[in-house]
C-alpha cells in the first residue's frame, strides 16, 4: 500500500527529499506503536491447580499401548518391593510381561524403559531415594511408601510452597 502511494506521488513529480521525509514519518509512527505494544504488561492470571482432580488406577490388563503397560508394571513392581534400583526394575519388567520381553528381544535397548521410569519420577508417581554413603545408585519408592522409612530419613527434598 505504501509503495503504491509513493509511485503515485512520483508520477506527480515529487522530489526525493519529500519521499524520504514521508518514509521517515511512517517509520517513526511504527516504532511508537511497537514501543506501546512492548510496554503493556500482561495481567497475572492464576491457573487453577488441578493436581488432584482425578484418580489414577493401576490396571495393566486394560492398557493397549506398550508405554502404558510398562508404566503400570513399573508401579506394580515398586509397590511389591520398595527401595528397588532401576536395573532391578528393568530385569523384573522383562521377566514379568511377554510383550515387554518381546520388545526387549527385538530392540536390545532399555533406554525407552529408563525414559518411562524417569517420566514417572517427573510426574511424582515415583520418588527417587539415595542411601547415605552410596552416591552411585538411585532407588525408587512410591510416595505412599515414604512413611515406612520416616525414621531413617536424614535429608528430604524441600516441598514447593503453594
Amino acid at each position: 500500500m505504501r509503495n503504491s502511494r509513493v509511485i503515485f506521488e512520483m508520477s506527480e513529480e515529487v522530489s526525493p527529499s519529500q519521499i524520504d521525509n514521508e518514509l521517515e514519518g511512517e517509520q517513526s509512527k511504527n516504532e511508537g506503536v511497537n514501543k506501546a505494544k512492548g510496554n503493556k504488561k500482561k495481567p497475572n492470571v492464576k491457573k487453577p491447580n488441578n493436581k488432584d482432580d482425578f484418580y489414577v488406577i493401576l490396571m495393566p490388563e486394560k492398557i493397549k499401548s506398550l508405554r502404558g503397560k510398562i508404566a503400570n508394571r513399573i508401579i506394580e513392581i515398586v509397590r511389591e518391593e520398595p527401595l528397588i534400583s532401576e536395573k532391578e526394575i528393568i530385569l523384573k519388567l522383562v521377566a514379568r510381561d511377554d510383550e515387554i520381553k518381546k520388545y526387549f528381544e527385538e530392540t536390545q535397548d532399555v533406554s525407552y524403559i529408563r525414559f518411562i521410569i524417569w517420566e514417572l519420577v517427573k510426574k511424582k508417581l515415583l520418588k527417587k531415594v539415595k542411601i547415605f554413603g552410596d552416591d552411585k545408585h538411585v532407588y525408587f519408592v512410591l510416595p505412599e511408601q515414604i512413611d515406612q522409612f520416616k525414621e531413617k530419613i536424614i535429608k528430604a527434598p524441600k516441598e514447593p510452597s503453594e
